[in-house]
């Protein structure tokens, strides 16, 4: 264990042996102590004397340590509040895996329900008064009123994927509309020159509008011109729709690769195309999430897969740095994502090929 990370670690796992202790029993000998947790007397000392000030402990000169208290709720909490558990499954245990071995206890917690419930667990988040927090918040409601009072509450924080309206606070982000950026250009080169946009009223509004922006930047890094004619979103009216479909059955006006903004919007552009009996042969479709319907889609898919693991144990280790070190300013901090190439379906195999992508 490295040598600045010693201390703390050596109270956490003090204050889980004291949790589970009854009151008025004594703790091992400081000498059995320090050869368990294999540290010298004074650290080991020390250690004793932060649990002592939290009236955990009262040590008796000549008897020993005596258990004073034993609350279950540990100083030591890291609390993560999240808005889509399904989604951030793999970056949770992460998180949770990164906290335990730095003797820190993690606490998952869903950030659900309406507006007033939402604020209603923040505030209550807020009131534990843990070490530290992580929070991704409902992505179509970033601004309520409880941000504020966490922000100011003292409490180390960081906000996964994007901060609310109006704060600035500490951010772990992953590639999200520069990862569509990336799409566009990568197929540019596989000498695609008409693109389109495909999204649907099943992503978020926040979501949308980062990942159109990608797919804009990227036309625009390749040095080509969005076709609205081509573009169809969560606010297109069904007339539309049916003109952006109607692009697919001519040559000269059918694209070369549709960007849909993630994966379940592409096996509805699939599925949407196959009932007006349009073919989709030739054209590049790309996604978003890696999500696992891919396997099961008839036309290669390029998608995009975020760095879940790595997203929740960097998560632990930004918070559990700045609760150690409180002079660290703002954190901000952008993972890649990666580029994964989804080979049609033969339902005669077992799945589908997953190829990284060329970047």
């Amino acid at each position: 264990m490295a040598r600045s990370s010693l201390y703390p670690a050596l109270v956490g796992e003090l204050e889980k042996r004291v949790s589970r202790m009854a009151i008025g029993s004594f703790l091992p000998s400081e000498q059995a102590l320090a050869e368990s947790f294999q540290v010298s007397k004074p650290t080991l000392r020390r250690a004793l004397a932060e649990l002592a000030r939290r009236n955990l402990i009262r040590t008796i000169n000549g008897v020993g340590n005596l258990v004073t208290g034993n609350s279950r709720v540990i100083s030591r909490e890291l609390v993560f509040l999240c808005y889509d558990l399904t989604f951030f499954a793999l970056t949770l245990r992460e998180f949770s895996r990164a906290a335990a071995e730095a003797n820190y206890l993690s606490s998952i917690i869903p950030l659900c329900g309406d507006a007033a419930s939402q604020e209603r667990i923040l505030n209550t988040a807020i009131a534990r008064n843990p070490a530290g927090m992580v929070v991704y918040a409902d992505p179509d409601r970033n601004d309520e009123k409880a941000f504020p009072p966490l922000v100011h509450s003292g409490i180390p924080t960081l906000f996964l994927v994007r901060l609310p309206q109006g704060i600035d606070g500490n951010l772990l982000t992953f590639e999200n509309g520069d990862a569509i950026a990336k799409i566009v250009r990568l197929l540019y080169r596989e000498k695609c020159r008409r693109f389109a946009l495909y999204s649907n009223a099943g992503l978020s509004l926040s979501a949308t509008r980062e990942r159109k922006q990608g797919f804009l930047e990227g036309l625009k890094r390749c040095r080509l011109k969005a076709r609205p004619e081509l573009l169809r979103t969560r606010e297109s009216s069904p007339e539309e729709t049916e003109r952006f479909f109607e692009q697919f059955r001519h040559a000269g006006k059918r694209p070369d690769a549709v960007c849909c903004l993630n994966d379940v919007c592409a096996g509805d552009l699939i599925r949407d195309a196959h009932r007006r009996g349009i073919r989709l042969d030739g054209i590049r479709l790309s996604g978003f999430d890696h999500a696992s319907l891919t396997a099961f889609l008839p036309h290669e898919l390029l998608t995009v897969k975020p760095p879940f693991e790595e997203l929740g144990k960097c998560a632990a280790e930004l918070l559990i740095r700045q609760i150690e070190n409180p002079g660290f300013g703002f954190i901000r901090k952008k993972l890649e994502s990666r580029l994964i190439s989804i080979q049609p379906t033969d339902f005669s195999q077992e799945g589908a090929t997953h190829f990284p992508a060329a970047k």
